[in-house]
Formats: C-alpha cells, structure tokens, sequence
C-alpha cells in the first residue's frame, strides 16, 4: 500500500552549513529513488539550534527506498538524524464525470 514520507532534511553540521551545490549532489539520490517527489524550503530547530531545513515529500509504497534516502543522507553529511513523517496518501476530490 502507498503510504506519503516526508523527511526533513536539516541542513546544520558540525562544520557549518550544507551548501546548495552539495544539496544539489545529493537531490540526485532522491531522483534516482524516486520518478515525483516535492522539495519545500523550511526551517526546523534540532536540539535547540535553529536551522534551515529541506523537506522532501514522496509517495510511495517502497519504504525501503525512503528508509535508503534517508541513511544516505545522514553518512553523507554526518548528521545526527532524518526526521520522517508517514501518512496515508493524499486524496482527490473530482467532479462526477472524471474517473482516475
């Protein structure tokens, strides 16, 4: 079953910030996990520290490659953690005469 994954991607490390050039890099990694995803600009805080934050939402029914995005994230940048959010998949409401 498809469920939605949103994980947030904070962009603090221990030697300062993840430059877009390297988020750049590693959006290639979500693009070869994933055929659609979304990519909205927030901010977060992780244990009291502000930070910008890159949150990636995909819907799908392969946790293991939400499970793989997020590992990878984490050794490449070093991070302490990828928060992840799962939900059923989002609906649509449509006139009487459009099936989908």
């Amino acid at each position: 079953m498809k469920q939605t994954y949103q994980m947030f991607f904070g962009l603090n490390t221990s030697q300062g910030t993840i430059s877009q050039d390297a988020w750049n890099a590693f959006q290639d990694v979500i693009s070869m996990s994933f055929a659609g995803y979304t990519v909205q600009d927030c901010e977060g805080a992780w244990k009291g520290s502000q930070e910008a934050t890159k949150l990636v939402t995909v819907t799908t029914k392969y946790q293991d490659k939400v499970n793989d995005v997020c590992s990878a994230y984490i050794n490449m940048f070093n991070q302490d953690a990828v928060g992840l959010l799962v939900s059923d998949p989002m609906r649509f409401i449509t006139k009487t005469s459009e099936v989908y």
